[in-house]
């Protein structure tokens, strides 16, 4: 197939400072650009942007569960020391935890944004082979506050 994979995302939001603030000092990306008023572009590593925030007016209405549009943006981690110390680190900040998932071939939190889009962090289960599963739906809660940090 000749596409690759997702390129970026593009979300809209009402205040891009608390964007900035919540991509950048909570999710550690980088901003890669700002157009002022427009938006701001966020990166990972090497890659130009990987997500994008849209400013829109500040009537504009806030993501509802029950609507057409974005469910949640997933953001694969490392491990799942990475995906507990981010729930941690969440936490900390008061963000918003929806909740927190084993999949089986995955471990996740989500959480939501100052804006409420909702996304997800996860880490693949290394020793769960996701082709040999018979599904991939599968969504056992996960108790993050239980399990230690490496």
């Amino acid at each position: 197939m000749p596409i690759q994979r997702v390129g970026h995302v593009v979300i809209k939001m009402r205040d891009l400072d608390a964007a900035k603030r919540f991509y950048g000092d909570i999710l550690g990306m980088h901003i890669t650009d700002e157009r002022e008023g427009f938006g701001v572009f966020f990166r990972f590593d090497d890659y130009h942007h990987d997500i994008a925030v849209f400013k829109v007016n500040a009537d504009a209405a806030a993501p509802e569960k029950n609507q057409v549009g974005l469910a949640h943006i997933a953001l694969i981690a490392d491990s799942f020391d990475t995906v507990k110390a981010m729930y941690q680190k969440l936490k900390a900040h008061d963000v918003p935890i929806v909740r927190t998932v084993d999949h089986g071939v995955t471990r996740s939190v989500y959480f939501k944004d100052p804006e409420g889009n909702e996304l997800e962090i996860y880490c693949e289960v290394p020793e769960v082979d996701w082709h040999t599963v018979d599904t991939i739906i599968k969504a056992d809660p996960i108790d993050l506050d239980a399990v230690p940090v490496a």
